[in-house]
Order: C-alpha cells, then sequence, then structure tokens
C-alpha cells in the first residue's frame, strides 16, 4: 500500500512538474524547451515534417499536435504544415461536427502564428491565407462579414506589399457584398474602392521598378477586375462621386495625386462632363501638364463650344499620352469635331494622326472613306464622276477591314453602300474611263484610286 502511495504520489509530482514547466514556458530564451522537453520536441518536430512532406497527414497529426501544444515557438513549420494537415482531415471526414472542429482548428493556427511569428512575417499576408482557407473549406457558405473583416486588416496594414495579389479582388468582393446586402454602407464601399486601387497601383509601380513585369501585368488585370466591378456596382455613379468629392477639391486643389484620383474615378464612370471633372482637369493642369488633364480641358472647350481650344488640347493629350490606342482615340475624337464642322481635309489629317498612333485604328479608315463618300458630288464638275469617287472610298474601308477585324462587319455593310454608287458602265464607256485603271480624284481628296463598274 505504502509502494503505491509512493508511486502515485511520484506520477503527481511529476505530472505537477511538467505543468509547472509548460506553464512556464519561454518562446524567447527557450522556444524548445528544457532538458527533456527540448528533446521530445526535436524529435517530434523530425517526426511531423518527415510525414507532412510525404502527405502523411494522418501520421503527423499526433507529432503535430505535441509540438503545437508544447513548444509553438520552435519552429515556423509548425504554421505552414498545420493547415495542410487538418485540410486534408477535413476533406475525408463526413462527420459535420468533426469538419467544424478542424476548421476551427486551422483559424486557430493562424491566430498562433501570428502570436509566435507575426513579427517575422508580414501580418497581412498571414491574414489574408487564413481567409484563403476560410473561403476554401466555407464554400458557399462563407460568411462575407467575416471575410471583409479579415482581408480588410490584411489590405490596410500592407498597403501595397499585400500577397496574395488577388487578395486585393477578394476584399473588394467582400465590401461590394457588404454594401449590397445593406446599401447603408456604400460610402465604405467607396472609400474601399478608392484606397485599393491606390494600393494596386503603388504595387504595380514597385512590381515595374523591380523588372517584374509578370506582376505587373497581372496586378494590372486585378485592378481592371476591380473597376468594372465598381461601375458596375451602382455605387459609383456620377451623382455618388461628384457629391463624394465636391467637398475634397478645394482643400487637395494642388495634390496632383487626389486630382489625379478624382478624374481616374469619375472617368471610370463616364462622368468627364461635370464641373467637378473640369474644375479637377484645370488644377492638374496647372501643376503638371498630362494626357488626363488635357482630356479634361478639351471637354470643358467642347462644351462651351470653344472648338479651337479643344482641338489644341485634344492634340496636347494625344502626344502626352504614353498609351498609343488611347491617343489614337483621341485623335479620332478630334477628327469628329472637324468633321461635324465639315472640314473635311482637317478630318481627314486627324484621322491620318490617330493611324500613326495606331496603324490598326479600322474606325480611322472608315471616317475617311465616310468623309469621302460625303463630298463625292461637290469634287468634279461633272456630276457622273462622283461614282469615282465611291471608289477612293471603298480603298480605305478595304483596307480597314485588313487591318481591324474588328471593324469588318462595318466596313462591309458600306462597302456594298458605296459600290451601289459606282459609274455605271454605260455611262464610263460614253467618257472614254475603263474599269481597271488608275484615276486621279482632284480637289482635297488629292489622291489616285481604281476604277470599279456596276
Amino acid at each position: 500500500m505504502k509502494k503505491l502511495l509512493l508511486s502515485g504520489f511520484v506520477a503527481i509530482v511529476m505530472i505537477v512538474a511538467v505543468s509547472a514547466q509548460k506553464a512556464g514556458y519561454d518562446p524567447v530564451k527557450a522556444p524548445f524547451g528544457h532538458g527533456q522537453d527540448s528533446i521530445d520536441c526535436r524529435l517530434n518536430l523530425s517526426l511531423m515534417q518527415t510525414s507532412a512532406k510525404a502527405e502523411a497527414f494522418a501520421d503527423a497529426l499526433k507529432p503535430w499536435t505535441s509540438v503545437y501544444e508544447n513548444c509553438p515557438a520552435s519552429s515556423k513549420n509548425i504554421y505552414i504544415y498545420g493547415p495542410r494537415i487538418f485540410k486534408a482531415l477535413y476533406a475525408t471526414e463526413t462527420n459535420e461536427a468533426k469538419k467544424k472542429e478542424y476548421l476551427d482548428r486551422i483559424m486557430d493556427i493562424y491566430d498562433t502564428r501570428l502570436k509566435y511569428y507575426g513579427d517575422d512575417d508580414a501580418k497581412g499576408t498571414i491574414l489574408a491565407y487564413k481567409a484563403y482557407d476560410y473561403m476554401e473549406l466555407m464554400g458557399e457558405k462563407t460568411d462575407q462579414g467575416v471575410l471583409y473583416k479579415w482581408l480588410g486588416e490584411a489590405v490596410n496594414e500592407m498597403k501595397g506589399d499585400l500577397t496574395p495579389l488577388d487578395a486585393y479582388s477578394y476584399f473588394m468582393v467582400a465590401s461590394l457584398s457588404q454594401y449590397l446586402s445593406d446599401n447603408s454602407k456604400k460610402d465604405q464601399y467607396i472609400k474601399d474602392y478608392f484606397n485599393v486601387v491606390g494600393y494596386v497601383d503603388q504595387a504595380i509601380a514597385k512590381a515595374k521598378a523591380a523588372g517584374d513585369q509578370t506582376n505587373a501585368d497581372y496586378l494590372g488585370m486585378v485592378k481592371d477586375g476591380i473597376v468594372k466591378g465598381f461601375v458596375n456596382s451602382g455605387a459609383g455613379d456620377c451623382k455618388t462621386l461628384t457629391e463624394y468629392y465636391a467637398d475634397k477639391l478645394e482643400p487637395n486643389k494642388a495634390n496632383k495625386e487626389f486630382l489625379n484620383e478624382v478624374l481616374n474615378a469619375l472617368g471610370s464612370v463616364g462622368c468627364t462632363e461635370s464641373d467637378l471633372y473640369f474644375t479637377a482637369s484645370e488644377n492638374l493642369y496647372k501643376l503638371e501638364p498630362s494626357a488626363g488633364a488635357a482630356i479634361g480641358l478639351a471637354n470643358k472647350s467642347l462644351r462651351d463650344k470653344d472648338y479651337d481650344t479643344a482641338m489644341k488640347y485634344y492634340s496636347e493629350a494625344a502626344k502626352m499620352e504614353t498609351d498609343k490606342s488611347k491617343a489614337s482615340d483621341y485623335m479620332m475624337q478630334l477628327a469628329g469635331i472637324f468633321s461635324n464642322q465639315r472640314n473635311f481635309a482637317r478630318a481627314r489629317q486627324a484621322a491620318y494622326d490617330a493611324l500613326e498612333y495606331n496603324p490598326n485604328n479600322g474606325e480611322a479608315l472608315i471616317l475617311i472613306a465616310q468623309l469621302y463618300a460625303s463630298s463625292a458630288n461637290s469634287i468634279f464638275s461633272e456630276p457622273e464622276k462622283a461614282g469615282l469617287v465611291y471608289c477612293a472610298a471603298v480603298d480605305k474601308l478595304q483596307r480597314a477591314r485588313s487591318v481591324d477585324p474588328g471593324v469588318a462587319g462595318k466596313a462591309n455593310s458600306l462597302i456594298n453602300r458605296y459600290s451601289a454608287a459606282f459609274m455605271d458602265t454605260e455611262t464610263a464607256f460614253m467618257m472614254g474611263i475603263k474599269a481597271g485603271e488608275s484615276v486621279f480624284i482632284p480637289g482635297w481628296i488629292g489622291e489616285s484610286t481604281t476604277v470599279r463598274l456596276r
């Protein structure tokens, strides 16, 4: 009996000693523990890593549990392999209560990682991966409010340094979901949008500075998706954005970053005719002439019917624009102004300028063809020769569909219409004109074409 009592006493003493040791665990000075605890910790770490690397997750569970509970600061691998182990167990589990237990454990692992490795690892990145695992396991049952909290903290913690890169998108989806379920959160969604777009722009700039074009391009796609979501959300209409920025414009009239934000925001929803847009453009142009600011001033000049000034700013915008397709579009807008004024020669020149920026701009060639057709009856003194002008127009249309398949349908439709206006065979015979020969079109057109007859 004495021996039994003594054995029990020794066991109690050992349990108390172990408990006392665990209670005094020092993650900084002794992350593996002391004495036998240290030996056990290192052994279990080895067993856990070996099994986990071999994807024998059931075998990895016991040693992982030991190190997680007894020496949680001993290795970051505890937090790398931990989620993998429990996600594997989750995938094969059929009992819902047990699956919930595994999910909770995974979330707890990320929280513990923040506790012990939050200074070493990026807090925002840890939170983002926590949110990813939550989404993966919850599927359609994902609570967007939970995602909004975690990813919001991640995004605002890391700003332009967040990885994984698509965490920006997932956060904006969660923010949009919050707004759609509760319209009182519109301002929150708008604020999130501008913050995140700014962070993504920072990330793109850093990627380009590091010569990482792949990530820069990917981030560009992420941003495009966020912008499209915002435009389609209904939150960012012209009235809402104008009201949102109205009181902020004057105090920030010397803030280039803010003014660019205003122009990009209003431009993204087609709100380029408002006084706010024009004022922001004027302020930005004074600080730093740019393509965006010049376009704003061009639009203002158009509204005021000051066409000469509008032409000036469209030309300047095209010269400053780094995106050649946009520059080409600017010149097409200028060509449209000249066309409306029936200044065909200047309209054609602007269209040719558009082609200099983008040789595949089929719309520019179509416009030139339409200009030719519009003046067909005024080029020759003999009205019968008007059909020759349509031959020159068809030249442009054929070229348009060859360089820009996107306009082929429109070009073909005009070709059919203009072909019906060609000179008829009998009239051509009487005037000594033969199909297939070259003929010069005089006047402002001043170019040769091949005769076609109907």
